[in-house]
């Protein structure tokens, strides 16, 4: 079997796993969304409002019909594959039993074969059953992921909510985003009691699917080997296999060399856990091997080349894996916006979410095309979510606009004609470049700083970027000192704008940083990426961030700057460019 039939053999499954997993939230938003709009219309206390809607409960009539569908899907499937994807297999061996002038027994009537088939599929179906009746989420409690049950995870997100709402201390969009963050996050999972471990319930029915099939395959594989007179097997090849598997792909083994060399019966080796590799009866003399040994070598030293993108080298195998974590950011971002829309999240949070999912769109198409890898958006629409569009609405579009908060001019005390230049600066920079600037707030900084910029996480645990002003300073009197430092040759900057500019640079680069580990390895990597000789500000700081900056500004202002800070610039800045 080729990788790309291994796959499909559990498709079905996932997708209809993922189908309940989505279903499972939707009720779970739409039952608090339901309270909490109870809520508000309500007077009393915010204990007795949580006591009065516990009453309410979370009825699992909807989980167990939502469950009983799903198993009566997979008991079908279970069915289907075991019986017939495995006779076909078995079917292929006709003529080796014909080249040896032996009559192959019927698949359903093997002796030896059907009980394996029975049992496997017995025992896969009651996998299933323990699966699916101990589902729901983790959670994070006091610093540790913790598994509740559905009915516990909602009724503890509900409390959560109505006393957040309540009390005021946070918003209705708030809470419900943290809740749909918990579920997303999480995954619809499966708990195994014994170890305490969770599994997500998609990978879990996947990984029990092929446990029975590949039972099946492989008594099937030793029983017509041993009818065929021949104890040797071929193992396939695909692309991109793990380092551990490609010494011994491809090849032709004994039995014992199966389990010796290639680590077959264990989790790590040949048809272990995500292994997509096969092996079939091989009889020499008579069976072709599908490669030589020198075009093997040849394929995997194609494959370890490695190809640079964005200050990084992927082998063929690494690319994949990053392949792969894109696809499963977007299937999360494709289920926090059908969530937000069906809580009635505010637009603009909405189009926060549609921003996030469209820029790990287009670095998933940019990073395939530069890796040569064709792309699998399949994996990415099983969830049975259909399209999404990435579309922002002219009049959300236009409230969505960069500009300082009046909070930010009164306190940081500008006038008219500051709050102007600066406004305009920033305009003008979205207007260059793509630009995800969530906030705009003021605070206490040191003496020197006009602006503040960079990352930060959010309540709900999100990866957002924001510009702080500097209340220490007057802004007023401040422009004076922006052009002696310039002639000084202390800072690259000469007006508000290339201030903003030196700011923006800051935050452009990060921009397809998902998580906080994302963001701290790139900002190690541009860190270390310090060139002198920009400014005597950035010599000073001896960062990669602020030599960056200082060039970018340089680089709009058609200033010369070495050719190591253009190249920098053109890998970390000039992506983000609007057309």
């Amino acid at each position: 079997m080729t990788q790309g039939e291994i796959e499909a053999l559990s498709r079905e499954i996932e997708r209809n796993a993922r189908n309940l997993e989505i279903d499972i939230m939707l009720d779970i938003v739409r039952r608090i969304k339901s309270n909490l709009d109870i809520e508000r219309s309500m007077t009393s206390s915010a204990d007795y409002q949580i006591q009065l809607l516990r009453k309410m409960g979370y009825s699992d009539e909807f989980l167990k019909n939502e469950i009983k569908s799903y198993l009566k899907f997979s008991d079908e499937e279970i069915d289907r594959i075991y019986n017939q994807t495995s006779e076909n297999l078995y079917k292929e061996y006709e003529d080796a039993f014909d080249a040896i002038g032996k009559k192959q027994t019927p698949f359903g009537k093997h002796p030896e074969i059907q009980p394996v088939v029975k049992s496997a599929i017995e025992q896969s179906k009651n996998t299933f059953q323990n699966i699916t009746g101990s589902i729901g989420f983790t959670k994070n409690v006091n610093g540790k992921r913790q598994f509740m049950d559905t009915a516990k995870f909602y009724q503890r997100s509900l409390d959560e909510a109505v006393l957040g709402v309540a009390t005021g201390a946070f918003s209705y969009d708030t809470v419900l985003k943290r809740i749909i963050k918990d579920m997303t996050r999480s995954g619809l999972r499966t708990v195994e009691y014994a170890s305490g471990r969770t599994y997500r319930v998609d990978s879990a029915c996947r990984t029990a699917l092929m446990t029975g099939f590949r039972q099946i395959v492989g008594r099937m594989n030793e029983q017509v080997a041993a009818e065929l007179d021949t104890d040797t097997y071929e193992v396939t090849y695909h692309i991109g296999a793990r380092p551990e598997h490609q010494a011994w792909q491809g090849k032709v083994y004994s039995y014992k060399d199966l389990e010796s060399v290639c680590g077959l019966g264990t989790i790590t080796g040949l048809c272990g856990a995500n292994c997509y590799h096969w092996y079939d009866v091989f009889i020499p003399g008579v069976s072709v091997r599908n490669y030589t040994d020198e075009e093997l070598q040849e394929m995997i030293d194609e494959e370890n080349e490695k190809t640079s993108y964005d200050g990084k080298e992927y082998t063929t195998y690494e690319a994949l894996q990053r392949q792969r974590k894109l696809e499963l950011t977007m299937r999360v971002y494709r289920q926090d916006i059908k969530l937000m829309k069906e809580g009635g999240v505010s637009e603009l949070e909405i189009m926060g979410a549609k921003a996030r999912y469209k820029k790990t769109m287009d670095e998933y198409v940019k990073f395939s095309k530069v890796m040569k890898l064709p792309e699998q958006r399949d994996r990415i629409y099983m969830d049975g979510l259909g399209r999404i569009s990435t579309k922002v609405g002219k009049k959300i579009l236009s409230s969505m606009k960069i500009s300082i908060p009046k909070e930010v001019v009164e306190k940081a005390g500008l006038d008219k004609s500051v709050e102007k230049k600066i406004n305009q600066a920033i305009k003008k920079l979205d207007k260059e470049y793509t630009i995800y600037l969530d906030s705009i707030e003021g605070g206490k900084l040191g003496r020197g700083d006009l602006f503040v910029s960079g990352a930060y996480l959010d309540k709900d645990g999100m990866l957002k970027h924001g510009l702080v002003f500097n209340y220490n300073i007057d802004y007023n009197k401040f422009e004076s000192r922006i052009k002696m430092l310039y002639s000084a040759g202390y800072m690259a900057g000469k007006s508000y704008e290339d201030y903003i500019a030196h700011e923006m640079a800051h935050i452009i680069p990060f921009q397809n940083c998902v998580t906080k580990k994302d963001y701290d390895e790139l900002t190690d990597e541009i860190y270390k990426s310090f060139v002198k000789g920009i400014s005597k500000y950035a010599d000073k700081e001896r960062d990669g961030r602020e030599s960056l900056a200082e060039a970018f500004v340089r680089y709009r202002n058609g200033e010369k700057i070495p050719d190591e800070s253009r190249k920098l610039i053109e890998k970390y800045i000039l992506p983000w460019r609007r057309k």
